[in-house]
């Protein structure tokens, strides 16, 4: 009894083992892969195998490399280009589409105009004029000679450039001066008026396009209105508060260099 205990133990044994190799054989084997599957992200994915090469054929009469005297490959059916139909790759037939390695020829520069790597990148043509920036008032220079030092009271001093800074209809001199420092001139003026203090720096900003300086129009410090103007090393800044009384103490100061010319 001892005996067949033994045995059938041995049968169920092996019987298990079957059953786990066979179940480990099923879970192994290829699953179906749907149309279009490229491969797991992480696989390498499958590409297109070149067009064999063909080997060179054995040296001949035309050399080492192989040619017929023709020019033809060594080995090739003359014949066989006349019955294969498109895209076979020989020679005279289209080259094969689809294929791994395959660059376009077109070029995008071929129908460029001559010379067009050379072309300003600006228009400068027939019909550019609304592209081109406003052309620029001429500058002429501020002063041309150098005028003599001098201050006065409640009237322009003499030699005072009036046609740089001019002074506002319908306001009062107050004082004005002039001092060389050698080709520079620091000119000062102080008025008096009764008009908006706007309408004043507007006066003054005309002067200065017509001169074709560029103007900006910050407050000054304690935040009275205040212009400046300028081109190079001549500049001309004017201030215009508002005192108690309700006038306008308007200040001019300009700073120019002699350009003779």
């Amino acid at each position: 009894m001892t005996v067949r205990r033994w045995a059938a133990a041995a049968a169920a044994v092996v019987a298990l083992a079957l059953i786990a190799v066979l179940a480990v054989h099923l879970t192994q084997q290829a699953r179906p892969v749907a149309d279009g599957y490229k491969g797991h992200p992480a696989s390498p994915t499958p590409t297109t195998a070149s067009p064999a090469v063909p080997s060179p054929g054995p040296a001949g009469p035309a050399g080492p490399t192989g040619a017929a005297p023709s020019g033809e490959p060594a080995g090739a059916d003359p014949d066989a280009g006349a019955d294969a139909g498109p895209g076979t790759g020989t020679a005279g037939s289209p080259a094969p589409t689809g294929v791994a390695g395959a660059h376009p020829t077109w070029d995008p520069a071929a129908g460029a105009p001559a010379g067009a790597d050379q072309e300003p990148k600006v228009p400068n043509g027939e019909g550019t004029e609304p592209y081109r920036l406003p052309s620029a008032a001429p500058r002429e220079p501020a002063l041309t000679e150098v005028p003599a030092a001098g201050v006065a009271d409640h009237e322009l001093v003499a030699g005072f450039p009036d046609h740089v800074v001019p002074v506002p209809d319908g306001s009062e001199v107050q004082s004005s001066s002039v001092s060389p420092q050698g080709q520079r001139v620091l000119v000062g003026l102080h008025v008096l008026s009764d008009d908006d203090p706007h309408d004043l720096l507007d006066f003054y900003a005309r002067r200065c396009e017509d001169l074709g300086w560029p103007v900006t129009r910050t407050p000054a410090p304690d935040g009275a209105p205040q212009m400046q103007c300028g081109f190079g090393p001549d500049s001309l800044t004017v201030t215009a508060p508002t005192l108690p009384t309700g006038r306008v103490d308007l200040s001019a100061s300009g700073a120019f260099v002699v350009d003779a010319g």
